[in-house]
């Protein structure tokens, strides 16, 4: 029988949380006793959670799906506190170090601020800031900054006086918070999207920022300068087992109703009729480009992947005193290092667990808990021998990892049995692991990107101030980062959109 894997771990001094599917489960820690479930309560979750996390005391939980609930839980007792809609699927979520605020960053590139403590409003409540943001906040959020790009993860400095985000278009950026409309430095040198960053704890002032590229890459992230390039591309890639999905090439503006027929197709209207699978239409997918593929050459046509080729994509990194782990998407391995004191390039230790690493976290005392892909096979069909969903390791001096497997602890037992839960396969296939092995890379996956337009009749769009705005900050970062051809497609559009 197929079993849910878990996509998150969170362990505080007294219990587990730990997310499957759409299901939330807490343990005591040191038994391993269940002590509460959503699993049987009607209506908990709608599809899988894509994002969560909880707070610095261990007491809320914050959730989100495919239905783009915020949801709010009381640990004690996995008790849903509050829920409120979002604009859009968020890519990160995060509390700020008093637990009063809730941090959701998603796909168009904004950053918004929600309280913990929730009252729907009774009437439309009026906010300057959201003059400035992407999309309407039909919840009442409080923007905090915008991208042009989709945001895949952001870190607060540890007096919370700054906020650093990363995108897919390779860009690091510093801002005031929560004053995120002051930018105070950009870390630029990326030339692939930018996945995971993180502050270690023995240098509040280094940032750590890895992707796509074959480096993580070090910075003074105040100044926005680069201190030095930590090569892992050679350590990594041999343990990169899980290839990303083909895409079929399309054309632009053929993409809403599935036609390949050489015309210009048209977005099908909110609320109109019924998709192909017989899904309520309310739920579209996110517009895409506008610009007629006959006009820009070399956008018309979606790359399609080679199936034997590899990506590279960071998609966590942690610290434990001056040992740095990270994780890659579709890994087998959980890799770490000791942060050199000096620009010589570490050692990478990888540890070989044979099954993709979903989650990991990692102790004060060394120890260090990992969700992997139990089921997965390099087949990839469901593994006729399923491995644990969870396995335990431990890092020592030198940053050398080891796997723990005699007298395992009655939690690691638990999670590898009694709270395991039933999966069918199309359940498996919803949770898309590795849907950001084609999303991240530029290419591979055009479900939005937030500088295409909706399409009008012309070949033409017309963007409001803010929206050229956004154009002209793209190019002017493209142009101090040296990227030649993202200025000249921020170009391409702004001529486009200039002539309306």
């Amino acid at each position: 029988m197929a079993h849910f894997p878990y996509t998150h771990l969170f362990l505080t001094s007294s219990i587990a949380v730990v997310i499957a599917g759409e299901h939330i489960q807490t343990l005591d820690v040191r038994t391993g006793s269940l002590i509460s479930t959503t699993v049987g309560r009607d209506g908990s979750n709608a599809g899988p959670i894509r994002a969560a996390a909880i707070d610095s005391d261990g007491r809320h939980l914050v959730t989100v799906g495919d239905d783009k609930q915020l949801k709010v839980w009381r640990l004690d007792g996995l008790e849903l506190f509050n829920q409120r809609e979002l604009p859009k699927r968020p890519t990160a979520l995060g509390f700020t170090k008093n637990g009063d605020a809730i941090l959701a960053a998603d796909k168009f590139g904004d950053i918004f601020s929600y309280p913990l403590e929730y009252v729907p409003p009774t009437a439309p409540i009026e906010d300057k800031s959201a003059l400035y943001s992407s999309h309407e906040n039909p919840s009442g959020g409080r923007l905090i900054l915008g991208h042009v790009s989709l945001l895949n993860a952001f870190v607060l400095s540890d007096d919370e006086k700054y906020i650093i985000t990363a995108d897919r278009d390779e860009h690091v950026r510093v801002s005031w918070y929560p004053q995120g409309y002051t930018i105070e430095s950009y870390c630029l040198g990326h030339t692939q999207f930018v996945s995971a960053i993180h502050i270690p704890c023995f240098a509040p002032d280094v940032l750590i920022s890895g992707g796509g590229d074959p480096v993580l890459k070090v910075w003074d992230w105040l100044g926005g300068r680069f201190e030095r390039d930590i090569p892992i591309s050679d350590a990594v890639e041999p343990y990169i087992r899980v290839k990303p999905a083909r895409k079929t090439p399309r054309r632009f503006g053929d993409q809403w109703d599935g036609r390949d027929d050489g015309k210009k197709g048209k977005k099908r209207r909110k609320g109109k009729g019924k998709s192909k699978g017989g899904a309520d239409a309310n739920e579209q997918p996110e517009p895409l480009s506008v610009i007629a593929a006959e006009e820009v050459e070399g956008l018309s046509v979606e790359t399609q992947p080679d199936e034997d080729q590899k990506i590279l994509a960071i998609s966590c990194i942690k610290s434990r005193g001056r040992d740095v782990l990270f994780s890659a998407y579709g890994a087998t391995a959980l890799f770490s290092f000791t942060f050199p004191e000096s620009n010589s390039a570490p050692h990478i230790c990888a540890l070989e667990l044979e099954k993709p690493v979903l989650d990991f976290n990692v102790q004060d005392d060394g120890v260090i808990w990992i969700c992997v892909d139990g089921g997965w096979s390099p087949t990839g069909h469901e593994s006729d021998r399923p491995g644990n969903m969870v396995r335990l390791a431990k890092i020592d001096a030198g940053a050398k990892l080891f796997e723990i497997t005699a007298q395992p602890p009655p939690l690691l037992t638990a999670l590898n049995s009694t709270t395991l839960l039933p999966a069918t396969q199309s359940e498996l296939t919803a949770l898309d692991l590795y849907g950001s092995l084609t999303a991240l890379p530029k290419g591979r996956d055009s479900e939005h990107d937030p500088m295409d337009r909706e399409a009008i009749e012309g070949h033409t769009v017309e963007l409001s101030k803010k929206e050229l705005g956004r154009l002209k900050t793209k190019k002017a970062v493209a142009k101090q980062q040296g990227n030649d051809d993202e200025e000249g497609r921020a170009d391409v559009e702004m001529t486009n959109v200039s002539s309306t």
